[in-house]
């Protein structure tokens, strides 16, 4: 079942989003979905308890104990797949709503014109951490969840899976990463460099000739690949508004 949250001290603002949740659950065809509505964000971080179960969140921002950009920290702490929509009345919070990774930034007096398009995007991410692909690994054949991939590195005729689980875990393939890159592109994997391909998830930022992925680790870019690499980046996240 599909598990949503709503977070928003307005009352009507966050009935406002629930309607829009409906009205598009029920356009794509989902008709199995539990909503939950929040008055502050003191009452979903102690309801919820470190416990975040929940495919979907839309945090207001400006709420006055514990502010969205607050809460939404905690849930990343421990829940890096959750997807996170901000709500707001300014425009103010853009960047700090980026580095949350949030999904789409929603300016409340124009939800009704950019509900639609962030719907879009979420469905599209959640089909995709659906989406798992199966290889046949030094380790064994293993099914992975495309979106549990972190990157895949080629290094001396094999490929390494970095995956993330309960801990980051390695799988082995002979091959090469321009056999698989074609079908690994459709779900949002950038190949960095020639020995490099990486999930766009997990990108924090891209400078200085290095990917900075959110755990620290920094993978290399040429410079001859330097533009299109970040061209590419930022056409795939697309805009926060």
């Amino acid at each position: 079942m599909l598990k949503i949250a709503v977070c928003d001290d307005e009352k009507y603002c966050g009935e406002k989003i629930v309607s829009l949740l409906e009205e598009s659950l029920d356009k794509y065809g989902i008709s199995v979905y539990g909503i939950d509505t929040y008055l502050s964000g003191r009452e979903f971080v102690e309801k919820n308890d470190k416990s975040y179960e929940y495919d979907v969140i839309f945090l207001d921002i400006n709420m006055p104990d514990i502010n969205g950009l607050e809460v939404a920290k905690k849930i990343r702490e421990v829940c890096p797949d959750i997807l996170l929509v901000f709500i707001t009345a300014f425009i103010d919070f853009a960047l700090e709503g980026y580095k949350m990774e949030a999904v789409r930034y929603l300016l409340k007096d124009m939800l009704d014109e950019m509900f639609p398009e962030c719907m879009e995007i979420l469905i599209r991410k959640l089909s995709l951490q659906a989406k798992k692909i199966r290889y046949n690994f030094i380790e064994g054949e293993v099914e992975l969840a495309v979106d549990r991939i972190r990157y895949i590195e080629s290094n001396m005729h094999k490929l390494i899976f970095n995956v993330l689980g309960k801990k980051q875990v390695q799988f082995r393939l002979y091959g090469k990463l321009d056999d698989i890159e074609p079908e690994l592109l459709k779900y949002d994997f950038l190949r960095v460099h020639k020995s490099f391909l990486v999930n766009v998830k997990y990108i924090a930022e891209i400078i200085n000739y290095k990917v900075y992925l959110n755990d620290g680790v920094a993978l290399p870019v040429p410079r001859e690949r330097y533009q299109k690499v970040k061209e590419r980046y930022y056409e795939i996240k697309g805009d926060m508004i």
